[in-house]
């Protein structure tokens, strides 16, 4: 057996790794042994790893006490920790070291209880803002606040993906800024199919929508929905064209995944079937849409319990 540092083994097994994954998963996988697993391990020889060195790691992770001293989300740490396993399984399999377990415990997070979703009036406000000034940009938000629609969905979204006759919407692209390998890594926006095939699907389209379109002015079926012309908008200058749209109108703000938040609380609040809404959404589980969405409210409880036969109490 002979060793190497993790920083050689890590590359090469990226170098392996890119030729059966997409462009955007592998600017990922690269944006992430940059930013924060080299940084940590890369200068370490494969012989002095083991489970107690990364747990430490993962716990500078999640307290800041790292040279950055930035704290990083227990969901970014789990996905550095999938991608360490899948190194350390390379390396095992390439006899530059030997097999461990690795068994990582987390620091409980302190979570908000408060869903950030518009309430029912808040989306009413929404929708009367862009009805009563409405652009290609305006309307996008109403897209995604009535169709679930994720920003890189929407803003890869072309006219011709939108049948007015069938009635339908054909979520097939979806766009993204994603970090290149360099020796100063770099940006660039990439078009391309959905994260999974779950992503890519169809979804009806409203009466409302099928309404607020026959209100634009002279839609160029080859062009993008945003822009009306051949040029996307990218997510980032979208996102501040949101914000400042709310701030015109005088809506609270929230982000503007919170538009696609609010559609799905609202269809699970009104009785929607979890698996149809798992399925507009894009979802390739329903547990997915199950552990993000679903938050009853006392309200709903009540509801549920009451559904419980009455028992007639016997007393004394």
């Amino acid at each position: 057996m002979f060793f190497m540092k993790f920083e050689y083994l890590a590359w090469e097994w990226f170098e392996n790794k890119k030729k059966y994954i997409k462009e955007s998963t592998s600017a990922y996988y690269i944006f992430e042994l940059q930013n924060y697993i080299l940084p940590a391990l890369g200068d370490m020889e494969t012989d002095e790893l083991n489970e107690d060195i990364i747990q430490k790691k993962v716990y500078s992770w999640q307290t800041g006490d790292n040279t950055d001293h930035k704290t990083i989300k227990k969901s970014t740490i789990s996905n550095l920790v999938m991608l360490i396993k899948q190194i350390l399984k390379y390396g095992v399999k390439k006899n530059v070291l030997s097999p461990f377990a690795l068994e990582i415990s987390y620091i409980p997070e302190m979570h908000n209880s408060k869903n950030k979703v518009f309430t029912d009036e808040e989306q009413d406000a929404i929708i009367a803002a862009v009805i009563s000034d409405l652009s290609f940009k305006s309307f996008g938000i109403l897209l995604s606040l009535i169709t679930g629609m994720r920003i890189g969905e929407l803003c890869a979204l072309h006219w011709s993906d939108i049948d007015c006759i069938q009635k339908v919407i054909t979520i097939q692209n979806t766009l993204q800024r994603v970090y290149q390998k360099d020796m100063q890594p770099t940006t660039k926006i990439v078009v391309g199919i959905p994260k999974t095939a779950h992503s890519a699907r169809k979804i009806p389209l409203p009466k409302k929508l099928h309404e607020t379109i026959k209100s634009l002015p002279n839609i160029n079926a080859q062009g993008y929905v945003l822009t009306n012309n051949s040029t996307f908008m990218e997510p980032r200058t979208y996102r501040r064209f949101y914000e400042r749209f709310l701030i015109k109108h005088d809506i609270s703000y929230l982000n503007f995944h919170s538009l696609r938040h609010s559609f799905a609380t609202r269809l699970i609040q009104k009785g929607a079937d979890y698996k149809c809404v798992s399925e507009l959404l894009g979802h390739s589980n329903i547990n997915t849409t199950m552990n993000m969405y679903v938050h009853p409210d006392l309200k709903q409880k009540r509801a549920c319990i009451e559904l419980f036969p009455p028992v007639r109490l016997q007393y004394g």
